[in-house]
């Protein structure tokens, strides 16, 4: 991804100047900008991205956040009041008080490792990058069976996802609305091998690879240094049961080993070693996207 995705604002409502006829002032990524009169607006409606956007309301230099996805519509019909519908309620703000809002692309947190970049953290989005939602499927006989793409949080707890993100099926990376955000994609086994290449080999990568210590891994987390920055974490996986939270990584990759089987990767909590390995489809492991 270009490093201007990371930094543009995609749109600001320049009220920078109170008492001054505010407008909306559009920032494209081509370095164009666009502006719209604020009373020419009814209503602004959100639609759902696995882009991570942030809204920025900044109000005499204090700054509430809100995240794009929990709001429906922003309301401009009064000129008064800003109206932000969200997910669990509504809030008003006095226009005037406004100093600005700021509507950012929210960045990954990413690591070079060579020539490439990868996220820092597994993914954990719940939308194609379409828009289209991905269901959450909780049942295990369910999962089990599906042929369609899903994702669930591992034991079906969200304290889980907040630390490893999101456990999916090969049918939701396999999926052409496209689990990836922009500007990233799910790795191939080429990147794979490009990736460990950087790191001195298939023999020593997994300890480069790994978060160090204890904390989240078994001991004795063997060759863990985590010298390239990558933080990998013993997410565990799903078959339909879930299993090896705290032993082992599994992540997916877009290649097919056979017609029921896919490879995958997997980092282990008594290996310095990065494996190559295979998954069935309906299994649920975690995804690292490196960018394209």
């Amino acid at each position: 991804m270009k490093k201007v995705l990371l930094i543009i604002a995609l749109f600001m409502l320049s009220l920078t100047l109170k008492g001054v006829e505010p407008v909306v002032k559009f920032y494209l990524e081509d370095g164009n900008s666009k502006e719209y009169r604020l009373e020419d607006f009814i209503e602004m409606s959100f639609v759902k991205s696995n882009l991570p956007y942030l809204m920025e309301v900044f109000i005499d230099g204090a700054k509430n956040s809100y995240n794009v996805k929990n709001i429906s519509t922003l309301e401009f019909s009064d000129l008064n009041t800003l109206k932000i519908n969200l997910s669990s309620s509504v809030e008003n703000i006095n226009i005037g008080d406004i100093d600005s809002i700021t509507f950012i692309r929210n960045p990954y947190n990413q690591i070079t490792i060579g020539p490439q970049t990868w996220m820092k953290k597994n993914l954990d989005v719940e939308y194609y990058r379409n828009g289209e939602i991905i269901p959450q499927v909780t049942d295990s006989a369910e999962w089990q069976n599906l042929k369609t793409g899903a994702w669930c949080y591992y034991n079906n707890d969200p304290v889980m996802g907040a630390i490893y993100g999101k456990l999916y099926n090969w049918y939701a990376v396999n999926d052409p609305r496209g689990l990836a955000p922009a500007g990233w994609r799910v790795p191939h086994n080429s990147d794979l091998t490009i990736l460990l290449n950087s790191l001195g080999g298939e023999a020593v990568a997994g300890g480069k690879l790994k978060e160090a210590g204890t904390n989240h891994w078994q001991y004795p987390n063997t060759g863990a240094t985590n010298e390239s920055g990558f933080t990998a974490l013993p997410g565990g996986a799903r078959y339909p049961k879930f299993s090896e939270l705290g032993f082992s990584n599994f992540m997916w990759t877009q290649d097919k080993a056979n017609v029921s089987l896919v490879y995958s990767w997997t980092l282990s909590y008594d290996k310095a070693n990065q494996p190559w390995g295979c998954s069935a489809m309906c299994s649920g492991l975690s995804v690292r996207c490196v960018e394209e």
